[in-house]
């Protein structure tokens, strides 16, 4: 089975103008971390219309068969700790974030759709281009 990590980025560019739709379709199956999740709704008004409709399409997505909510357990939480230092270390810190979903991604072994070039400073992380190239 073809499986892949996503991004709050590319979650939020699909689902907003169908973008990267080409890229998700070669996975059989997408991962989408908690903090992905958390992110996307933290941007949500749920007092609008839009923030409302915004919801909607997230719960809708993750409804879908193909789609997996991955919540963090004991792995990510030592991955993330061990993610963190190292980059505290090297002086190139990420936000928290998308450090627990790099160590989503590597606690499975499996690459992550994104558009941030900051998770390049993240040894063994393979990441998804938008034409759909890993790195």
């Amino acid at each position: 089975m073809n499986l892949a990590v996503i991004d709050t980025n590319v979650l939020i560019d699909f689902l907003e103008n169908g973008a990267y739709a080409a890229v998700l379709r070669q996975y059989d199956r997408l991962l989408v971390p908690a903090p992905v999740d958390a992110e996307f709704r933290a941007g949500l008004d749920p007092g609008t219309r839009s923030g409302r409709a915004r919801a909607a399409l997230l719960d809708e997505f993750l409804a879908d068969p193909s789609v997996e909510y991955v919540p963090a357990g004991p792995a990510e939480s030592r991955k993330f700790a061990q993610l963190y230092r190292y980059l505290k270390r090297e002086g190139t810190p990420l936000p928290l974030h998308d450090v627990w979903i790099a160590a989503t991604a590597l606690v499975r072994d499996l690459p992550l759709c994104t558009a941030d070039r900051h998770y390049r400073r993240i040894p063994l992380l393979r990441l998804v281009r938008e034409d759909g190239s890993e790195t």
